[in-house]
């Protein structure tokens, strides 16, 4: 079920873009994140703003409503009861969908640099491109021990500039809706609280003939939450990643069996790494070094998990008065 509450309409421009902030119940970095986007030096296109609430109370509404006379462009709220990524993804690229060019996705932990759309948009200009994926760099909470900073484990690869990459990430992107849409492309449901779901819409869009490109200057640096810096959140992360990139290779590949052949031996050899570096990691890198082996051999164990029909629910969320 959604509920939705509209802006008025924007002056009629030939290129506009939907900016689109999932949330849910994080509302002091969702208004960091807007004051973020008050500072947007954009000039060229029509821009827009929908934040997609996936709390049934709409907890962020209120604060969504009194930002509408703060920021510079037109502001729509949309809730979506359906708990999960995918759904409030959906949500987002249909309403997107029917009068847009441009989706610009960011979470609501992340700050965007005041150039970070127009990065994403010169980009998108100068490689035509379907997608364009900028950096997210972590910004760790004060509490984060040393051996996390020091393992570098929210760190994400980055590239040179307008560089064409082979994956892609919903954290800080831009989608031209013409490319994405003419196929009906969407986020896969089967991966609503797993995670990765962004992951396979790249591989599915590049499998489908799209580019994605990469902007170095559009930046938009993650908040990470104190409850993410220990070893059992990062075993628990490089599971699911494992065991989505299953998923990801049965979507695209299907099951054939050199595939799935390669598939259990590069599982396997993340496990055998992990064991065979636990000690010379230790000895030299602490525990950063084993965090970071017991992190190979999660992954794959995930990936293996994903073989034998397991989806791990890494965004399940607990019942209400359950205490987890």
């Amino acid at each position: 079920m959604t509920s939705v509450l509209r802006a008025g309409p924007a002056a009629a421009v030939q290129e506009t873009v939907c900016v689109m902030v999932p949330t849910f119940r994080r509302p002091a970095t969702l208004a960091a994140l807007l004051r973020a986007l008050r500072a947007q030096t954009v000039k060229r296109v029509g821009v827009e703003l929908l934040v997609v609430d996936n709390d049934a109370a709409q907890s962020a509404r209120a604060l969504v409503e009194s930002s509408r006379h703060e920021l510079p462009f037109p502001v729509h709220y949309l809730c979506v009861e359906t708990p999960g990524l995918c759904a409030v993804r959906n949500a987002g690229l249909e309403f997107a969908r029917r009068r847009f060019r441009f989706v610009a996705m960011v979470d609501d932990d992340e700050i965007p640099e005041p150039q970070w759309l127009e990065e994403l948009l010169r980009t998108q200009a100068r490689t035509g491109a379907a997608a364009v994926i900028g950096p997210v760099p972590a910004r760790l909470p004060p509490e984060a021990p040393a051996w996390i900073r020091a393992g570098k484990f929210f760190d994400l690869p980055t590239f040179p500039d307008q560089a064409i990459i082979a994956d892609g990430y919903t954290g800080n992107c831009l989608i031209d809706l013409d490319a994405a849409s003419s196929d009906g492309l969407a986020f896969d449901a089967k991966l609503n609280l797993a995670g990765g779901e962004d992951q396979l819409f790249f591989r599915e869009l590049i499998a489908r003939g799209g580019r994605i490109a990469y902007a170095a200057r559009a930046v938009a640096p993650e908040l990470v939450a104190a409850a993410r810096v220990n070893a059992r959140y990062l075993v628990r992360l490089s599971f699911r990643r494992g065991n989505t990139l299953w998923f990801c290779d049965r979507r695209i590949h299907g099951r054939r069996a050199p595939m799935l052949a390669r598939r259990v031996a590069l599982a396997l050899g993340r496990i055998a790494l992990g064991a065979v570096m636990l000690v010379p990691r230790a000895i030299v890198s602490g525990r950063a070094g084993v965090v970071r082996s017991l992190c190979d051999a999660a992954r794959g164990a995930g990936t293996l998990a994903g073989l034998c029909g397991i989806t791990y629910l890494h965004y399940r969320r607990a019942p209400a008065g359950s205490g987890e």
